[in-house]
């Protein structure tokens, strides 16, 4: 999911702070995650945390806005797209977007600016975004900012996945198997057949808690009693979405 947003002014930008440390951020970058976290709370929506792998990945693209003349792009020629600059960075999501400004004057300004703009302003108060990296470049006078917003999730490790999956299983009425090497070299070559299974399900997603409704919906035939469990890296590894496969054998 990405969601991009770009505004001009003549205003300037400044920062925010929280009340927690941002050992990184700039007094401008500070500045404005204080004022969109006071905005969020203005509504009923839980503050931002600072993430500094964000922080680094919005640095960048505005010095490459600065270079640019202050030409409000979300993405420059040979430049990475948003989700990848985010990976390289280090950030590990499941959702992006993005708020550009530039030639600003005042951080005021700036602000209610975006909170004015429907995109800018459902960025900055979508619940589902739990933390944000900011960059903030003067250039000439006039500051140009880039707000990088991400749900961030934790890069799940293979055997929490799988017991999370065999909790779900096990509510559907499905009991345990104790094969689960089985089931992860399944999921690696990503086989329809596993020896002694009467069903190969896989699966790839970021909440090991839900099972998919094909699956779902033949376990409710009554066909199965048991499974094997095993998780295997996303396919995407490395482009910063936190997910994971999965292959699940029903016997």
């Amino acid at each position: 999911m990405i969601r991009r947003s770009v505004i001009v002014l003549c205003g300037v930008l400044m920062a925010a702070s929280t009340g927690m440390a941002q050992v990184d951020a700039a007094p401008a970058e500070s500045a404005l995650l204080q004022m969109a976290n006071q905005f969020r709370a203005a509504h009923g929506v839980a503050p931002l945390t600072w993430n500094s792998a964000l922080a680094r990945a919005a640095r960048k693209h505005a010095t490459l806005m600065v270079s640019a003349g202050g030409d409000m792009e979300h993405q420059y020629p040979g430049e990475p797209d948003m989700i990848a600059r985010a990976a390289e960075a280090g950030a590990h999501f499941s959702a992006v977007a993005e708020n550009l400004a530039g030639r600003g004057q005042t951080a005021a300004q700036l602000q209610q600016k975006w909170m004015s703009t429907p995109t800018h302003r459902r960025n900055l108060l979508d619940p589902k975004m739990n933390v944000v990296g900011i960059g903030v470049i003067e250039s000439g006078g006039l500051l140009y900012a880039v707000e990088d917003f991400a749900h961030s999730v934790p890069t799940p490790k293979r055997a929490e996945v799988e017991g999370q999956v065999m909790q779900a299983l096990e509510k559907a009425g499905i009991s345990s198997v104790k094969m689960t090497e089985a089931a992860r070299s399944n999921c690696e070559s990503q086989s329809n057949t596993a020896e002694g299974a009467k069903l190969v399900v896989h699966w790839e997603g970021s909440n090991p808690g839900q099972l998919p409704d094909v699956l779902v919906q033949r376990i409710s035939q009554g066909s199965y009693h048991s499974a094997a469990v095993g998780a295997c890296p996303s396919a995407p590894a490395g482009q910063g979405f936190t997910t994971y496969r999965v292959a699940v054998l029903l016997y």
